[in-house]
């Protein structure tokens, strides 16, 4: 298995680069872990959210809870599907209409990202969409580091830096938690 600098010890220049990366893109390594998970926890419970979804739509006495989106329609809001992005439907003659909607606090919006007439598959949809957002992103926060170190390390080779915080930025969240608690009881045993 090889370690964050492919199995060579980072020069301390390195290091030190290394170390201005992750100050500087720390609010990167905080949301990018944090919205995979959200798309993992989505595609995992997508099965139970689109029949939540399905059953407040068959219920149409009981939603008190309307968003009104920028074309003028209203929604019952159904499930939260991360932060300020629900799942909602609508009555429609021939069946419930479901649509992701994103709510925007500090304009008041709420705008529409999918729509469709079946839950689960606006759903499998919507996660798809989420994962190719995380592949863009990923390669633009990539483009940004080098772009960064480029600037900052004027015609030295950061390849195994970039390497080494891409893998920080993008490794399963899961792998994460354990290596910090592996990390935190390895500091309570003497040898």
């Amino acid at each position: 298995m090889s370690n964050q600098f492919d199995n060579r010890r980072p020069t301390e220049l390195e290091d030190k680069a290394h170390a201005e990366v992750v100050r500087h893109f720390a609010e990167h390594l905080r949301q990018y872990p944090a919205s995979r998970q959200a798309i993992d926890r989505l595609e995992r419970d997508l099965a139970q959210i689109a029949l939540v979804a399905n059953m407040a739509a068959s219920k149409p006495g009981l939603q008190k809870d309307f968003i009104e989106t920028d074309d003028g329609r209203q929604w019952h809001k159904d499930v939260e599907l991360m932060e300020n992005i629900f799942l909602c439907h609508r009555p429609m003659a021939r069946g419930a209409e479901y649509a992701v909607v994103e709510h925007f606090p500090a304009r008041r919006a709420n705008e529409i990202l999918q729509r469709g007439w079946t839950a689960g598959d606006l759903l499998r949809d919507f996660v798809q969409d989420q994962r190719q957002v995380l592949q863009v992103w990923t390669a633009d926060v990539n483009a940004q580091v080098k772009e960064f170190l480029a600037e900052k390390f004027p015609g030295l080779d950061m390849t195994r830096v970039v390497d080494s915080f891409m893998h920080r930025l993008t490794r399963p969240v899961a792998q994460q938690q354990s290596r910090s608690q592996g990390q935190n009881r390895s500091r309570g045993v003497r040898v």
